[in-house]
């Protein structure tokens, strides 16, 4: 039902903002033209030509008005959409097209000053502003829509921090030469088209449901961006004022092709769904089957019953053991990482807390240790990736071989990096178990194909003594931070960070 309201609301909203924008290029426009003479094309002055850069009245308003409003129209219909599923990769497209719907105006010659006066102070300066926000929001809706960083965490660093540059970007655009900003809008726009093609041809090689789409709808940002590129500052030609529809045709190709990738991605949950579904309804028919057989053997004599029954009793007691076998190897992957046989982030991140309020409970010490290999990447770039993992094995060995008790826990917190989870153990005894454990990795040589390599590791340590207004979030970062202050002090050493309250000393 909210879904069919959306709609109807998304189609209303394209009549309505199509009408609007008609009537608006068609009274207002027009007058804001013929009366004031100030509305010029940005990139003209990048060209250094701005006396052919005044909008000609002889431009169709009707057109202009349908293409624009229509295109307003598109990126109101993912907001209803939005608001009918709470997906924030419609709201994000929400937000992309929008922006892209306002770039579409500026460049059919409709600047953001014929809303309001007060937009006449972004004049020039809005279309550096709306390229660098609606591709910092398309990488954002990439991020999310494939999951960047469960495919690539390299792609999704990249991503990220293009991501932040942009953001840092935006204040500047006010602040540089109109020209300059330009100039850089256009390299932002080619780069960052360039940037997604490669993520798009990558995510194909993945085998991705959505990737080919995603790379065909990137592809035509690509063109029209190589286009613009080329035409302005090779053959020095402003193509969208010359061809002013050329954004148009690129608005609209893109807005199609993502509105058919939307709806691809909707049809495989529908289709996941369903097989899931279908499963269900076959183990359901297997459940009724087996129940028919028993009735059967009811029937049968109570000799033969008692048999079938034992037998079945028996064939279920084996099936339940390699269940439970199944499930308990099952559950050892999940909460084991797989390459040091150490527990795994997830695991640490549901046992320190769990570990965090029995020490609270019971007001008992709770020590962390963070240990970092040092210079773990120079063994990957001399030696290759599997000495890199051979290395990773062999001090994982030397952490559960310094664990005395049960209840001490290792995991391998992520690359090179690993946490000891210590309940009732104060400080000294944290500094202890540390110091034991980096002379162990100090004094034996982790040896690799005949060569010998030595190791050394670096480790940070925290305590928690029930302090106020501390989360196990404080008490990782403050042994991170110990780990960061060992490292800068040479690193090899054991260094300690103390809880204070709400601060830390």
């Amino acid at each position: 039902m909210i879904q069919k309201l959306a709609l109807l609301s998304a189609l209303f909203c394209v009549f309505l903002l199509s009408a609007f924008f008609i009537y608006i290029t068609d009274g207002v426009i027009g007058f804001h033209y013929d009366d004031f003479k100030e509305n010029v094309n940005a990139y003209s002055y990048l060209l250094n030509n701005p006396e052919t850069a005044y909008l000609s009245k002889e431009n169709s308003f009707f057109t202009d008005g349908l293409a624009i409003g229509s295109a307003f129209a598109l990126a109101f219909s993912m907001f209803f959409i939005y608001l009918a599923n709470g997906r924030i990769t419609v709201l994000l497209l929400c937000g992309y097209f929008l922006s892209s719907a306002m770039l579409l105006s500026l460049f059919l010659g409709f600047p953001l000053s014929i809303v309001s006066a007060d937009f006449y102070q972004l004049h020039s300066v809005d279309i550096p502003v709306l390229i660098v926000i609606s591709k910092l929001l398309l990488m954002w809706f990439s991020v999310l829509v494939f999951k960047a960083k469960s495919i690539s965490i390299r792609v999704y660093w990249i991503i990220k921090s293009i991501c932040w540059l942009l953001l840092f970007y935006l204040p500047i655009c006010f602040i540089l030469p109109i020209k300059i900003s330009l100039y850089l809008s256009v390299y932002i726009e080619l780069s960052i088209s360039t940037l997604l093609l490669i993520v798009g041809v990558y995510l194909i090689q993945k085998s991705h449901r959505l990737s080919v789409l995603f790379t065909l709808f990137v592809f035509i940002q690509f063109i029209f961006a190589l286009l613009n590129f080329v035409a302005l500052y090779v053959f020095s030609i402003d193509v969208y004022y010359k061809y002013p529809y050329l954004y148009t045709v690129s608005f609209w190709l893109s807005g199609s092709i993502t509105v058919f990738m939307l709806s691809r991605g909707y049809y495989y949950q529908i289709q996941d769904k369903k097989i899931a579904e279908q499963k269900a309804l076959k183990s359901l028919d297997k459940s009724k089957k087996a129940q028919a057989e028993l009735l059967m053997l009811q029937e049968e004599s109570q000799e033969k019953l008692e048999s079938r029954v034992q037998e079945r009793t028996l064939e279920l007691n084996i099936a339940l053991q390699e269940l439970e076998s199944v499930n308990k190897e099952l559950a050892e992957k999940n909460t084991l990482d797989e390459l040091t046989g150490l527990y795994n982030r997830r695991y640490y991140d549901q046992k320190v807390v769990a570990e965090y309020r029995r020490s609270r409970r019971n007001l008992t010490p709770l020590s962390l240790v963070v240990i970092d290999i040092d210079h773990f990447k120079k063994v990957n770039d001399n030696h290759g990736h599997i000495a890199g993992d051979q290395c990773l094995i062999w001090v994982a060995g030397k952490i559960k071989a310094a664990l005395g008790r049960v209840t001490d826990l290792g995991c391998r917190y992520g690359g090179e990096e690993f946490c000891l989870i210590l309940p009732e153990t104060d400080t000294k005894g944290a500094i202890s178990l540390a110091e034991t454990l980096r002379e162990s990795i100090e004094s034996e040589i982790f040896v690799f194909d005949k060569v010998k390599i030595p190791m050394t590791i670096s480790c940070g340590v925290s305590t928690y003594w029930q302090q106020p207004d501390i989360n196990p979030e404080n008490i990782f970062a403050a042994a991170d931070e110990a780990l960061y202050s060992a490292k800068k002090n040479g690193r090899n050493q054991v260094q300690k960070k103390i809880l204070t309250g709400t601060t830390e000393s």
